[in-house]
């Protein structure tokens, strides 16, 4: 006697939106929309290779790395840098500004190293590609000097409590900030226009005080720093369109 077997029940089809759902294809296509204002800096990359394409951003990245880590060393080197770039609030009322722009090579926790390097890629280095190398550096010092300088007139005013610069005022987060806000102005990105937003408002909802009107002020001159450079700047159609036009050679009866 042949006895049939039951009929197995058929596979149901995955999800739309790969193995985790259409949560995962929603955040994985609002992800490549965010990060599509790198397109052309990685395709400058690959063929160019990042140092050619951001070198500033990349010495920038090193040289914070390295005046960091002379920072924890307990000689010759601590006192280096604690002269070059240890920057204090009350360092304006004394008229020593030396540490001023060096302030912005010092970071004192490995969460704030790896955030910089981190920006070299995602911010300095995409907006270097954009502006060069010289407009990067003018836009960063100022987003880092002018914001320093504003936020430590007013503490030096008030009672001298609260917003953190009664010690140290370093980090790499003004100028990291001042690119980011250029370089949504240059990408037209409102993706990242979000993004930056968003991380403004948490830091003031987060630590309501001087170092988030700091952060707030270097937005503000990223954003009018770029708006002034940007008609001099070429735009990437054309500057597409010129790195994959040959050069004309004349030929023979244009020669003669």
């Amino acid at each position: 006697m042949i006895t049939s077997r039951p009929a197995q029940p058929a596979r149901s089809s995955p999800p739309p939106g790969g193995p985790g759902g259409p949560t995962i294809g929603r955040m994985t296509a609002g992800l490549s929309r965010l990060m599509a204002y790198q397109r052309p800096f990685r395709l400058r990359v690959a063929s160019e290779g990042l140092v050619a394409v951001a070198p500033v951003s990349v010495a920038y990245g090193l040289v914070t790395l390295v005046v960091s880590a002379l920072w924890r060393d307990p000689g010759a080197g601590h006192r280096a840098v604690a002269a070059c770039c240890a920057w204090r609030a009350a360092d304006l009322a004394r008229g020593d500004l030396v540490p001023l722009l060096g302030s912005a090579l010092l970071v004192r926790r490995p969460v704030e190293a790896v955030w910089t390097v981190t920006a070299v890629w995602l911010v300095l280095g995409p907006l270097e590609a954009v502006v060069g190398g010289r407009r990067l550096l003018l836009l960063g010092a100022l987003g880092h000097a002018a914001p320093t300088v504003a936020v430590d007139l007013r503490w030096l005013a008030g009672p001298h409590v609260g917003g953190g610069l009664a010690g140290l005022d370093v980090g790499t987060s003004a100028v990291v900030v001042t690119a980011a806000a250029a370089l949504v102005v240059v990408t037209r990105s409102a993706p990242l226009a979000a993004a930056l937003a968003t991380g403004l408002a948490v830091d003031l909802a987060t630590t309501p005080n001087l170092a988030s009107v700091e952060h707030l002020l270097a937005a503000v001159i990223g954003v009018a720093g770029a708006l002034v450079l940007r008609p001099a700047l070429p735009t990437a159609a054309s500057s597409g369109a010129a790195r994959r036009t040959p050069a004309h050679r004349p030929g023979p009866e244009e020669a003669a």
